[in-house]
């Protein structure tokens, strides 16, 4: 029987386009080694999705047994998002930037999402907005990176407001959620790799996606509020 999603590619997350480099032979090193790896787990992960997908389809009637393959799902997609901060981490080669429609690539990512954390985003994006020129592989895992952080922060429970607009000759995207059990009091601490974060902001996401972005000439920052609300806000060179 074939289990796979007739749409479905390998995510981009799962995959290594990206010969990685380092600049000196210990990060060489370290990240050949996390490019085979993430090589090695691509069809893996891909696999147990469409397993899952196709146990989504056909499981209907016990509500304990959705839940459970609900968190197979989750538990698969992190698994993805760990080996793809990684990589993007420890520096995929130098960004290959070309002028893109940044909404595109945003509307891509919100497509990979489950239907629940679809429901979650609430969008107001600017019309007109300018080309941006970005590299297509690295913006999928920043623009990702970011929904999954807010989703986590927000706790599933409190919708997600993704927002673009240009100032200062700047294009300003910004993922906003409530965040009532989120406590942290210095939120720069959060793009430290591996420090003790909770669970939104565990490894090396947030490290991951600024390094993307101040490749790309831009900015990342984080504003928390405790007990309130969470906003991660993304600006790029037009």
């Amino acid at each position: 029987m074939n289990i796979s999603r007739p749409d479905c590619q390998p995510s981009p997350r799962y995959t290594n386009d990206l010969l990685l480099t380092g600049t000196d032979r210990q990060s060489e090193g370290a990240a050949a080694i996390v490019g085979q790896i993430a090589h090695e787990l691509r069809q893996p992960l891909s696999a147990m999705e469409a397993i899952v997908y196709y146990l989504q389809l056909t499981v209907t009637d016990d509500p304990r047994t959705r839940a459970q393959i609900e968190k197979l799902r989750q538990l698969i997609e992190q698994s993805g998002s760990i080996l793809s901060d990684a990589v993007h981490y420890l520096q995929a080669a130098p960004a290959r930037p070309e002028h893109r429609d940044l909404h595109e690539a945003l509307a891509e990512c919100l497509s990979r999402l489950a239907a629940p954390d679809q429901n979650l985003i609430e969008l107001d994006l600017a019309d007109p907005f300018p080309l941006l020129n970005f590299d297509l592989t690295q913006m999928d895992h920043l623009l990702s990176t970011a929904l999954r952080f807010c989703l986590r922060a927000g706790r599933r429970a409190h919708p997600v407001e993704v927002s673009t607009h240009v100032e200062d000759a700047r294009a300003v995207v910004s993922f906003s959620t409530a965040a009532p059990h989120f406590d942290i009091p210095t939120p720069e601490d959060l793009f430290t790799p591996f420090e003790d974060h909770p669970a939104a902001a565990a490894g090396l996401g947030l490290a991951s996606i600024r390094r993307i972005a101040e490749a790309h000439g831009g900015t990342c920052q984080l504003s928390a509020h405790p007990g309130h609300r969470v906003t991660l806000r993304l600006e790029l060179p037009i």
